[in-house]
């Protein structure tokens, strides 16, 4: 980090645990350290889908009551189009459907270098076709679909909504990739960390989508149809290379006329919704993104 910044109340505790769990590099251990905690939730299933490329995916199906045909969130990770997995977003997909009464359906998908864009994308728009076929039978339903994500999760989710447009009634994105302009502000501000780097955010695109230019369902920024999108919350965090196209987009989104909630959190860092077990920020985050779920279903109080 570029300049002194507060931090939120356990942002530092969190950091620390994160500079730990990666000298272990056993993916395994931090998914379970980070969910340790987590609220419960009315059932959790394993699943699969039929992915793009016609392999299996996996998938986990967190149902947050026992409604019989409940709203469903089909949520996508994050790690930079090149990591990240199900059990690692444990902790926000159990919150999410246990404060919101929604189930939610974590879905994994291709990974970039072996499977660059369109890839990720195809897998995420197959799983949004195939939880639509399927949602009644998974006593769901399927005209209350919403998509989220965070992070290159979240830039997948709003490239998935822009390219079947009415196909879900609601948007829940989480410190998003928008656009690939590494010469904004907080990409100055933010560029050395903690947390992810302008060099590290780089890196990332070269290996995902080297080649797309301004395509619109990389940096969805430069969409002209972001009026087609179903209305939409946005999270942001504050010490993050990512802020300031956070912002950027949810002014977009109002301009076209979508029906847009945004929010930056202030003194955390990028990664931070999944750190609950420290943090009272992800948990405020996450029942702010629990009530947009509510407020699309009629359900908030």
């Amino acid at each position: 980090m570029t300049e002194q910044m507060a931090l939120a109340p356990g942002m530092a505790a969190t950091l620390a645990e994160e500079t730990r769990l990666k000298a272990l590099n056993d993916p395994d251990a931090t998914a379970a350290y980070w969910a340790e905690g987590a609220p419960g939730v009315a059932a959790v299933e394993d699943l699969t889908y039929p992915g793009a490329a016609g392999q299996t995916q996996a998938a986990r199906l967190y149902r947050g009551s026992d409604a019989a045909t409940a709203p469903v969130l089909l949520y996508l990770h994050g790690g930079g189009w090149t990591g990240g997995s199900i059990a690692l977003n444990e902790a926000a997909c159990r919150a999410l459907a246990a404060e919101s009464g929604w189930a939610v359906m974590s879905v994994s998908y291709r990974l970039a270098p072996a499977d660059p864009y369109p890839a990720g994308l195809n897998d995420a728009q197959a799983a949004l076709a195939w939880l639509a076929d399927n949602a009644a039978s998974l006593g769901l339903d399927p005209a209350r679909i919403a998509i989220g994500g965070a992070s290159a999760g979240a830039n997948l989710a709003l490239a998935c909504a822009l390219s079947r447009p009415g196909a879900t009634v609601g948007l829940l994105l989480v410190y998003g990739v928008y656009d690939r302009d590494f010469g904004r502000d907080s990409y100055r501000r933010f560029g050395e960390g903690p947390g992810l780097s302008a060099a590290r955010m780089q890196e990332l695109f070269s290996m995902y989508a080297p080649d797309a230019g301004n395509e619109p369902l990389v940096v969805p920024l430069h969409s002209t149809d972001l009026s087609t999108l179903p209305p939409a919350c946005l999270i942001a965090a504050e010490l993050d290379v990512l802020a300031d196209e956070s912002a950027d987009m949810a002014e977009a989104l109002r301009k076209a006329g979508v029906d847009t909630d945004y929010h930056q959190e202030p003194g955390v860092t990028h990664g931070f919704i999944n750190r609950g077990r420290h943090l009272p920020a992800a948990r405020a985050c996450l029942s702010r993104g629990a009530d947009f779920l509510q407020r699309l279903s009629g359900d908030h109080t």
